[in-house]
């Protein structure tokens, strides 16, 4: 029973992909309903593991000394410690949980409509990004979004006039919707284009939609 959803799931698909294919051919445009991307999923649910952690943590840097030893019998190096260790779980915990509210940010503009038209590519609520600004949508090895590794990723790296008008050009706040920033701390950027998701496809299909576009407007070489 499994396999025949599957391929029942597949064949559909297979017809969402053709019909954006033809509308896009046949008009010059093609509108896609955005939906969250998984990655972006799991780093929120990473967030709240975090925080959940964090505020667990607090109370039990200051409380278990005071059980275990008796808060009359605390040395004041042992005091000051606890102290400390429990300001510093308050400050990640305020870091992280701003960070949770601008990833829930980032995931509603998800379900934002993806555009692909002859003026470029619009996502997240961010464009039209022209074509010239951006590469071929496919799978790239890219610094994770959450450690210090690389991960696998659907994106499109940013040309030079891109990354210019995205580094240099382009709202702060949008930025983040294209990217995880990269880089040091002295030298943070973005370097490339998400994928965006949409519902009915799956990602490959998204990305044969997004180049065939740019093989339409900027022709068969592009």
């Amino acid at each position: 029973m499994a396999r025949n959803l599957s391929s029942g799931d597949q064949a559909r698909a297979a017809v969402h992909v053709q019909q954006a294919l033809s509308v896009l051919h046949a008009t010059g445009r093609v509108t896609l309903a955005g939906k969250p991307a998984i990655w972006s999923g799991g780093l929120s649910a990473a967030l709240v593991a975090l925080i959940v952690l964090v505020s667990l943590l607090i109370p039990g840097v200051v409380l278990v000394p005071m059980i275990i030893a008796g808060p009359t019998n605390l040395p004041f190096g042992a005091l000051a410690g606890m102290v400390s260790v429990a300001g510093m779980l308050i400050v990640a915990l305020l870091l992280l949980t701003r960070a949770l509210r601008k990833q829930r940010r980032f995931r509603a503009t998800e379900v934002s409509p993806v555009i692909i038209q002859e003026s470029g590519l619009t996502l997240r609520g961010v464009g039209p990004i022209p074509w010239d600004d951006f590469g071929r949508a496919g799978h790239r090895m890219v610094p994770a979004e959450r450690d210090s590794g690389f991960v696998r990723r659907a994106v499109m790296e940013l040309s030079p006039s891109g990354f210019a008008n995205v580094n240099q050009r382009l709202p702060q706040e949008l930025r983040a919707r294209l990217s995880p920033v990269i880089g040091p701390v002295w030298n943070r950027h973005h370097r490339f284009i998400y994928v965006p998701a949409a519902e009915g496809l799956r990602q490959g299909e998204v990305m044969q939609v997004i180049n065939a576009g740019r093989q339409m407007f900027r022709g068969p070489h592009a």
